[in-house]
């Protein structure tokens, strides 16, 4: 690493430093040292929180917004160093320095910058590769999925993406897109359960004007929209049988029949079919037709849970925190040790998804820097994981963490309604957490709801 420091003890450090195999530029109180950082670029810090510390901290973000500053502070009851850590410093040291904590502190430096090494070269590998998307992940999963992806891309048949919810079909979907010849035209998206069968098949397949009552003029379907492009069929184990048969003929034929027309129109697409379900499942029970099954399902690419690459979290929580800190303004939180204990040993039903909502609720509530567990504590999965260990541990329960739980739930409802001026469902929604589930705990938490 390359690091800077401007603190007094800067000759004892900076030999340490070095032994160590670190580049370091010293900066002395008789020197400008916001004059070197115009000039340079650092991966850390120790600062002196004398006389320009926590300018220092600002000027440190601004060159370098990754940058890991260490505080060092006379000041034993450290007022000075919460509010550097405020500011988004990474650390806090006492004076006269105890080598053996700036050893520990180093440690924890080089992990996060090893880290952010590795995102900032995923990134750099990944938008080489897919463009604008990203596939955040170093496991072997990962690299599995999108070597599947690079083979699929340079094909022009059909592509099945099977997966649980909240794993990235979709995702993977654009993926394929941005990577394949096709990637200058349309790619055009329907979610099967998202539109009723009645509107589905003009949506699709369009209609001419007269094909039914309030068809005042021609309208192109959004098979055809999607020209010389990719069309993915979202959740395609939603769509109805009769729709089904006509799916097939389309595939089959490459042409599409407009509602109220005739004469077929032929069809350059590229069509991607995503389903959380198992269609041969399906199949087997008569609520999928086996003949379009086959006809979709002839590049086949699972997408795996997030269980089975729990190495890619780390990598994961660090995009999404980066992201939604942007979004709000705010240097981008660190993970407290108990919160790191906890993701690595859930089972995360809702996969990335339930990943991201997590990290955009700890953007928006975090009071400090740190995503700690008075977050976890509003997340239902959290209270399962918390219910199950304490009958494991205790059968007769754990009343003062229970209690301490219940406080900082009550806690967070009421800042929540105050907020949002008691409108429930604002409330929930920033808290992350359904209506229901939001009564629920106001219920239990004693809190009277207006009508």
């Amino acid at each position: 690493m390359h690091i800077f420091h401007y603190n007094e003890e800067e000759k004892e450090l900076h030999r340490y430093l070095e032994e160590r195999g670190h580049t370091n530029t010293v900066v002395d109180a008789k020197s400008d040292p916001f004059d070197v950082l115009k000039h340079d670029f650092f991966d850390a810090a120790f600062v002196g929180l004398h006389p320009h510390g926590l300018k220092l901290i600002l000027a440190l973000h601004n060159r370098n917004p990754r940058a890991l500053v260490t505080i060092i502070t006379e000041d034993q009851d450290t007022r000075m160093a919460v509010e550097a850590m405020k500011l988004g410093a990474f650390d806090y040291l006492l004076s006269p320095l105890d080598f053996s904590e700036v050893e520990r502190t180093l440690i924890m430096m080089l992990r996060e910058h090893e880290m952010v090494q590795e995102q900032r070269r995923l990134e750099t590998e990944l938008a080489a590769a897919f463009g604008s998307s990203r596939l955040i992940g170093s496991s072997e999963a990962a690299r599995k999925l999108l070597r599947v992806i690079g083979k699929a891309a340079a094909s022009t048949a059909p592509v099945l993406i099977t997966g649980e919810t909240g794993t990235g079909k979709e995702l993977v979907a654009r993926l394929l897109h941005e990577q394949s010849a096709r990637r200058d035209h349309p790619l055009v998206t329907v979610n099967c359960n998202a539109i009723p069968s009645t509107l589905l098949e003009s949506e699709l397949f369009g209609y001419r004007k007269g094909a039914f009552t309030g068809a005042n003029a021609d309208r192109q379907g959004l098979l055809t929209s999607a020209k010389g492009g990719t069309f993915l069929f979202d959740e395609i184990s939603d769509l109805e049988l009769p729709l089904q048969g006509k799916l097939l003929r389309v595939l089959q034929q490459g042409e599409v029949y407009p509602l109220g027309d005739t004469t077929p129109q032929p069809l350059d697409v590229r069509f991607v079919a995503a389903s959380n379900q198992d269609l041969a499942t399906l199949v087997q029970r008569g609520k999928f037709r086996e003949d379009l099954y086959y006809r979709l399902n002839v590049v086949p690419i699972h997408v795996p849970p997030l269980r089975e690459r729990i190495e890619d979290i780390t990598l994961l929580i660090s995009h999404f925190l980066k992201i939604y800190s942007e979004k709000e303004g705010k240097l981008p939180l660190r993970v407290s040790p108990a919160v790191w204990q906890w993701l690595g040993g859930h089972h995360w039903p809702g996969n990335v998804r339930e990943l991201e909502n997590l990290c955009q609720r700890a953007v928006a509530l975090a009071d400090d820097d740190t995503f700690g567990t008075d977050v976890l504590m509003l997340s239902d999965s959290f209270t399962a994981t918390l219910d199950e260990r304490k009958k494991e541990r205790n059968p007769a329960g754990t009343p003062r963490l229970t209690a301490q739980r219940d406080r900082a739930e009550r806690q967070m409802i009421e800042q929540a309604l105050a907020c949002h001026r008691g409108v429930v469902s604002r409330a929930a929604r920033e808290l992350g957490i359904s209506r229901t589930t939001f009564y629920r705990k106001a219920r239990k938490a004693g809190i009277q709801l207006r009508p």
